[in-house]
């Protein structure tokens, strides 16, 4: 029935628009034509939204997995019926193999599709199947659809504030306060500003902060300096040095024919005693962008990696499976996250092959510069990639530093993370949601989703729906309601919710296996900037 309606919408479209070509000449009047013009382009966009959202939510596995339920329900109806029972082998069919390619080729031409202008490199097909294999393990077999979905992110909302209230009125694991999502106990440190050495810290972290920024090049700049960037930058465009007969001895790669980065770059990097040696645009999956800088002020090495900008990098954010970081000697327990993995391991091989540090090192030994430190800073993908770029350097640069702006959350396991509190520090702004997201968090979001859907007892449009109602003031959802009567519900949803996020079936089938993997975490030591509004009585 849809798919006729849409038939019938979209031959009316057509027919609207060759009456509207063959007819707008003729007509006199300019304002209905433009009504009628913007009517057809808005269902024209309409249409292709549609049939872009079909393409990628329909799911061609579903004949194999409807099929292979219905093979397991038959045994299942043949064992309880003649008292016999399999020999309970775990590993998998060849009807269950079917099914789990099936959803990996799926999601494989969603890919292809969503980034089609990406070309058709073997380490772009490769990416793409590894991205494919971690969607169908993570998506495989939950039976919800969107609106399952926006009622069950609105139940949990209101169940993780009940929490978090009965949290702090029982004082449990010391926690007396939430800022930001974070719990506030005896034990969280808070910088001490009038001390010299945090002080010290900060300062630092607000200097390193513009390198992280510069390496974004000119869409950073422009966004941060809106009403005058095109003049500024406009005299140090390729072009007009040559024009004035002005040089540079930074050496830069694939920057466009201008230099339009490089000249944003110098820009940002301006303001203080800083002279850029090296800059690369170059860009693919598994391959970021960076620059080095010598920082006459701070006697330091810069190396400033960029973070996600491009449609290759969103490719190296999404491979975010666990792969042991290239130590020697090798640590199995240190994990990291794979796309940042290969654009560390490519970034030092650039710093190796090039002599880069070696360079730097020797760019002007007059201001001393063979006996400056070396740091790493990056923003976002850039930041992780820099967290294990120093974790694989620290290794010959014993005293190197690490500044890590908002880092992925899912980057590495605890035995790296224990370790890199040494000598990386990562900045959290607020409820930034980079660092706060990785598979194993995904995966437990997945887990309390399904347990919020459950406990669900109104209808999904009303559950929806008192979170609209004059802003938010509508009735609360049931399940809320009985939850809220007593501590003990909520300690009980604690417990059940904790035991579903280990769970590796599904709740209502136990045929379903659910993807758990490793637990990766951000880096560091962690400052958490929030913005805290003090109470009377404070």
């Amino acid at each position: 029935m849809i798919t006729v309606l849409m038939l019938a919408d979209f031959s009316a479209l057509i027919t609207g628009i060759v009456w509207f070509i063959q007819n707008y000449q003729s007509c006199p009047i300019e304002e209905p034509k433009k009504i009628v013009m913007c009517a057809i382009v808005s269902n024209l966009c309409v249409e292709l939204l549609v049939v872009m959202t079909m393409y990628c939510s329909f799911d061609p596995a579903g004949r194999s997995w409807v099929k292979m339920k219905k093979y397991q329900r038959s045994m299942r109806e043949s064992e309880s019926r003649f008292n016999y029972r399999r020999s309970g082998s775990t590993n998998r069919n060849w009807r269950q193999r079917k099914v789990m390619r099936a959803y990996q080729d799926s999601w494989n031409q969603r890919c292809k599709f969503l980034f089609c202008c990406m070309g058709s490199s073997d380490r772009t097909r490769n990416s793409f199947t590894d991205i494919a294999r971690l969607l169908s393990d993570f998506f495989r077999d939950l039976d919800v659809v969107p609106s399952d979905v926006v009622a069950g992110l609105v139940l949990l909302r209101k169940f993780q504030k009940l929490e978090r209230e009965a949290i702090i009125r029982q004082k449990r694991h010391g926690i007396f306060e939430y800022l930001s999502g974070v719990p506030v106990t005896e034990r969280t440190q808070f910088l001490a500003l009038n001390d010299s050495h945090d002080y010290d810290l900060f300062q630092s972290v607000i200097h390193y902060m513009y390198y992280a920024i510069s390496a974004y090049g000119w869409p950073m700049y422009l966004i941060t300096h809106s009403k005058t960037g095109v003049c500024d930058l406009c005299p140090n465009l390729k072009c007009c040095l040559l024009c004035f007969g002005r040089s540079d001895r930074a050496q830069v790669i694939e920057d466009n024919c201008c230099l339009c980065n490089y000249a944003a770059l110098k820009q940002m990097v301006a303001e203080g005693d800083v002279e850029v040696i090296y800059a690369t645009y170059h860009v693919d999956i598994g391959e970021t962008p960076f620059f080095v800088a010598v920082d006459y002020t701070r006697e330091k090495i810069v190396v400033s990696i960029r973070g996600t900008l491009s449609m290759k990098d969103v490719l190296t954010d999404l491979n975010a499976e666990g792969e042991p970081l290239p130590l020697n000697p090798p640590r199995e327990d240190w994990l990291g996250h794979k796309g940042m993995v290969q654009a560390a391991v490519y970034i030092k091989n650039k710093l190796e092959e090039e002599n880069l540090i070696l360079k730097a090192l020797n760019h002007n030994p007059t201001r001393g510069t063979q006996n400056y430190g070396l740091v790493f800073v990056g923003h976002s993908l850039g930041a992780g990639t820099a967290s294990i770029l120093a974790i694989l350097m620290r290794q010959e640069f014993l005293d190197l530093q690490c500044f890590s702006y908002s880092p992925p959350g899912g980057l590495l396991s605890m035995p790296a993370v224990e370790h890199s509190k040494e000598f990386i520090t990562s900045v959290v702004v607020g409820k930034d949601a980079v660092p706060r997201i990785g598979l194993h968090q995904m995966e437990s979001l997945r887990a309390d989703l399904i347990n919020a859907i459950q406990r669900s007892i109104d209808p999904k449009w009303k559950t929806i729906a008192c979170n609209m109602i004059c802003c938010c003031c509508g009735p609360e959802p049931t399940s809320v309601t009985k939850m809220s009567e007593q501590d003990s519900n909520v300690n009980a949803y604690q417990e059940q919710k904790d035991a579903s996020r280990h769970s590796t079936v599904h709740p209502n089938d136990n045929s379903i296996a659910l993807s758990l993997h490793h637990p990766l975490f951000p880096p560091g030591r962690i400052i958490h900037i929030v913005r805290h509004h003090p109470t009377n009585d404070e």
